[in-house]
């Protein structure tokens, strides 16, 4: 019988245009620090199930703990289920980064909210449950005191007494952690879904937790600041074990891959050394990464390098607190273009304090670059980031509530000095002017796409 059921409710709503489709490592993870104990553990998966479908498994399952992992994109659908699936004797776990962030919130609906990483916590969690314990040795939690577990999910008393136990520091030796478990994730289905949209079968991969740097937008409540590493001979394992299931192609999800040049060195030759054949690409950050490191990627079968360049303006970089500039940013993706890794690139549009000015000079600066793929968003303000302080005073709606029938489907949800029309007219006049860049020989660009990039810089000039 399965003690334990993890889900992840990643359900893709209608107006989701993201190509993209990973599995769920955080719980995969938190999965097989369970096993290593002798824990039955399972995991529910809603990227290719319906939410109906999800909470069907849930409540046919006999599993007294049910954890629920939760980020901004699945508050709405965390609480639904866990609203559905309560029921005498079971307890409700949640984790994630939006539980880490508003655990209160999570509390109303929850029994126990894991603050921080999960692995070691939730361990204790099912240890202290399955003995009767009560939670007040568990450090990383906060929880709702009640006289025993009798009654849990039923019949509550809306004045119990929320307990915040000391916080949990952070697993210092990655390599401790057994590899996430993914024999439980819908392997196949995903596969599937990769070799039908793009030809190849991809996976994704984490190689170190946490990241020192401070973007303005960017919330890490899970992992932090403080910089961990797996060792490169445990990252080829991984690499091994992702691959042994049929995955032909690793994207690795660290927030800088290649934050330390010596440690990426060590796994590309491991991977040659193994002789592993397979494509890759990673995140990196502009002021990170050098030719020789460069060169040996590219001979290890990284494909494609993404970089969060975001502004082609000075002034909105030092906004963001990118700590870096936009000739650096130049400079990096035309070294990376040199050696034949394709470039990606992320940029923001609209960021407080932007002008009119700033923003096509970001859309001039991104049309310049020897880009394969390029990314336009609005900000979105993240609790517990810089940009949400800036205004969270004027937030309107929840972040990720467009209407299915947008073109595109970011929505402006705090008051701005930018109307929400004016900047999806500079994202598709981004998206257009970039791609008649990079397709068009320069002189018939002269011809078309200049006239274009006149007409729209005016028309944005004049939109409110």
């Amino acid at each position: 019988m399965i003690e334990t059921l993890l889900i992840y409710p990643n359900f893709r709503l209608a107006h989701d245009k993201s190509i993209f489709r990973f599995p769920p490592l955080g719980i995969g993870y938190v999965a097989s620090y369970l096993r290593k104990t002798g824990v039955s553990v399972e995991i529910v998966d809603g990227t290719f199930m319906s939410e109906k479908a999800a909470i069907q498994r849930i409540e046919e399952s006999e599993a007294s703990i049910v954890g629920i992992y939760s980020m901004y994109t699945m508050e709405e659908s965390s609480y639904r289920i866990a609203q559905e699936v309560r029921k005498k004797g079971r307890l409700l776990v949640a984790g994630g980064p939006l539980p880490t962030i508003r655990p209160l919130e999570f509390l109303q609906d929850f029994d126990v909210v894991v603050i921080g990483e999960g692995e070691q916590t939730m361990l204790e969690i099912v240890t202290a449950f399955k003995k009767g314990e009560d939670f007040s040795k568990i450090n990383g939690i906060a929880y709702k005191e009640r006289r025993g577990f009798s009654h849990i999910n039923q019949n509550e008393d809306k004045n119990n007494r929320i307990i915040f136990n000391p916080a949990r520091p952070f697993i210092p030796n990655l390599d401790s952690i057994p590899l996430p478990a993914r024999d439980l994730f819908e392997n196949n289905q995903y596969m599937a879904y990769y070799r039908n949209t793009f030809g190849y079968a991809a996976t994704s991969l984490m190689t170190s937790r946490g990241c020192p740097f401070n973007c303005d937008f960017c919330s890490k409540p899970v992992f932090g600041e403080t910089v961990r590493m797996r060792s490169s001979g445990n990252v080829v394992d991984e690499i091994e074990d992702a691959l042994s299931y049929g995955y032909n192609y690793i994207f690795f999800q660290d927030d800088c891959f290649t934050l330390d040049e010596q440690r990426v060195s060590e796994i590309c030759e491991e991977i040659l050394k193994r002789g592993l054949g397979f494509h890759w690409s990673c995140l990196s950050r502009v002021d990170s990464i050098g030719i020789e490191t460069l060169s040996k990627m590219k001979k290890a079968g990284c494909e494609r390098i993404f970089f969060g360049i975001e502004s082609g303006n000075d002034m909105v970089l030092k906004t963001m607190k990118k700590q870096f500039t936009a000739d650096q940013a130049r400079k990096a993706v035309e070294l990376t273009a040199s050696t034949g890794i394709e470039t990606g690139a992320f940029f923001i549009l609209g960021y407080p304090e932007e002008t009119d000015e700033t923003i096509l000079d970001t859309i001039r600066f991104a049309s310049s670059l020897p880009l394969d793929y390029l990314s336009f968003t609005l900000p979105y303000p993240i609790p517990g980031t810089g940009l949400y302080e800036k205004v969270k005073d004027s937030i309107k709606d929840p972040i990720y509530s467009a209407p299915h029938h947008r073109l595109i489907n970011h929505s402006l949800n705090f008051e701005s000095s930018f109307s929400e029309k004016k900047l999806k007219f500079a994202i598709i006049k981004a998206t257009i002017q970039s791609r008649m860049k990079r397709r068009l020989p320069d002189l018939m660009y002269q011809v078309v796409g200049k006239p274009f990039e006149i007409m729209t810089d005016l028309f944005f000039r004049a939109l409110k």
